[in-house]
């Protein structure tokens, strides 16, 4: 997931000022209404084909620019895109060549780009103080081995950024036109189709499901096995997605890629910037059948995210094999071990991590290259606070006492960089810093949390 990423705390409170000198009067909320619901077709987000490649790079082309976009029918919203496109294009890649991404900043403020699942040098992994001044660009390197952010990525600075490789490719997984992206966010909306956004301190929680660019699409299927990977673009809303009869996701990979071995789930909990890689299987329906994707989290407005329509038939010869790939659990012998407390210092005060509000300036953590290193988180608020580590994946030890399992945080298995700690809950993960030194970042995914200086800079250091 590319995600853009200015930080700074003056221009949010510019904004609110501005706000607070309109009359209220002068933007008009559009009802609630669930008149769109299934009316159009999901988009697919478009690829992304390189100007360039030779023997070992890829280079692609990305221009961060304003646009309009037909999210809600009849009205038009002004938006942040990548090349035009709400949400921006999906990058595909191959595992061991590099990708060059040169990102020109075509709007009228710095930015910065983060992606999300990369292990990447420091200079082009997104820092928040790594900014892009307007009308210049900056080229990213991603190896492919393995802020303002809140209102930028609620107004659709966001898409998919995908690795493959021979392995996955033997595995006869559903590909092409059966394998989908699907980024679901939540927005608000103004009368006229702007984007309402609050700024609301505590997260932002739209009141429209929007799915790939578009409020509660229907997607057209046939009877056969669908992969999806799933992407919670959204600034602070939780989903528990389910099937409306019931039927089962399989799940095959997360934050990091594919999971040791499928797994079988009625239901599927995602927090902010979490990826899931799915299955669905639309074979036991009947022509004319529909199914709607429910967020058991929601309600009204907030409870359908959208609806597969199976129109038609087709031969399926694709497969769920028993073994995905193996995952080596990381020893924890010699591991460093490191505490971090997520809190907020007072009523109206900042977020903070160890008590400390972000200082760009400071350095909160210093791993040795090399070193592994075992995190304690702890989530000291009566909220959640899903918390992304930059650099490298990790494995999740324990989460409230136990390790992951089929029914204990399920979602957790794998290889992950994001993990959402409920309230007062404490998870340990382990991670091994390799190959790049320099400063990465750790912060809540919740992205007002993050604006609000739940973040901290880590440096690896020789």
């Amino acid at each position: 997931m590319r995600k853009h990423r200015p930080f700074s705390l003056r221009r949010r409170s510019v904004l609110k000022a501005m706000a607070a000198t309109l009359p209220i009067a002068a933007f008009p909320r559009l009802a609630r209404s669930t008149s769109h619901q299934f009316t159009e077709a999901l988009p697919i987000p478009a690829e992304l084909a390189p100007t360039l490649s030779d023997a070992t790079t890829d280079y692609f082309e990305v221009h961060q620019i304003e646009s309009l976009a037909n999210i809600i029918p009849n009205l038009q919203t002004r938006v942040l895109t990548y090349n035009g496109l709400f949400p921006g294009p999906t990058i595909r890649v191959q595992r061991g060549r590099v990708a060059q991404v040169r990102q020109h900043n075509r709007l009228s403020e710095p930015v910065s780009t983060h992606l999300h699942g990369g292990h990447i040098e420091a200079a082009s992994d997104g820092h928040a103080a790594d900014l892009i001044a307007p009308a210049q660009f900056k080229d990213y390197n991603y190896i492919n081995a393995m802020d303002e952010t809140a209102e930028h990525v609620y107004r659709g600075l966001a898409g998919f950024y995908i690795i493959e490789d021979p392995d996955e490719v033997s595995l006869n997984l559903p590909i092409g036109a059966q394998e989908v992206c699907l980024v679901i966010q939540d927005r608000s909306f103004n009368a006229d189709g702007s984007f309402a956004y609050s700024g609301d301190v505590m997260g932002e929680e739209g009141d429209t499901i929007v799915v790939n660019g578009k409020a509660q699409p229907f997607f057209a299927v046939a009877n056969r096995k669908y992969r999806f990977r799933v992407l919670n673009g959204s600034n602070s809303r939780n989903y528990r997605l389910a099937l409306s009869d019931g039927s089962s996701f399989i799940q095959i990979g997360t934050d990091g890629g594919l999971l040791e071995a499928p797994q079988i789930l009625s239901d599927m909990f995602m927090a902010p910037a979490y990826r899931s890689d799915v299955v669905i299987d639309f074979s036991s329906y009947n022509i004319g059948d529909s199914v709607i994707l429910q967020n058991t989290l929601g309600s009204g407005t907030t409870a359908e995210i959208m609806r597969f329509d199976i129109t038609r038939d087709e031969t399926d010869s694709s497969t769920i094999p028993e073994e995905l790939s193996t995952i080596t659990p990381i020893p924890t012998t010699g591991a460093v071990n490191r505490t971090f407390t997520f809190q907020r210092a007072r009523q109206g005060g900042p977020f903070t991590i160890n008590n400390l509000a972000y200082d760009p300036n400071r350095i909160d953590a210093s791993p040795t290259l090399g070193d592994t290193e075992i995190w304690t988180l702890t989530n000291e608020m009566n909220m959640d606070h899903p918390i992304h580590i930059h650099d490298i994946m990790c494995q999740v030890l324990e989460i409230e006492g136990a390790a992951p399992s089929a029914t204990h945080y399920p979602e957790l298995i794998g290889w992950k960089d994001t993990f959402n700690l409920p309230p007062l809950a404490t998870a340990k993960v382990i991670g091994q810093f390799t190959d790049f030194t320099g400063i990465y970042m750790m912060h809540c995914h919740n992205l007002e949390h993050e604006d609000y200086a739940m973040m901290m800079n880590f440096e690896v250091v020789p």
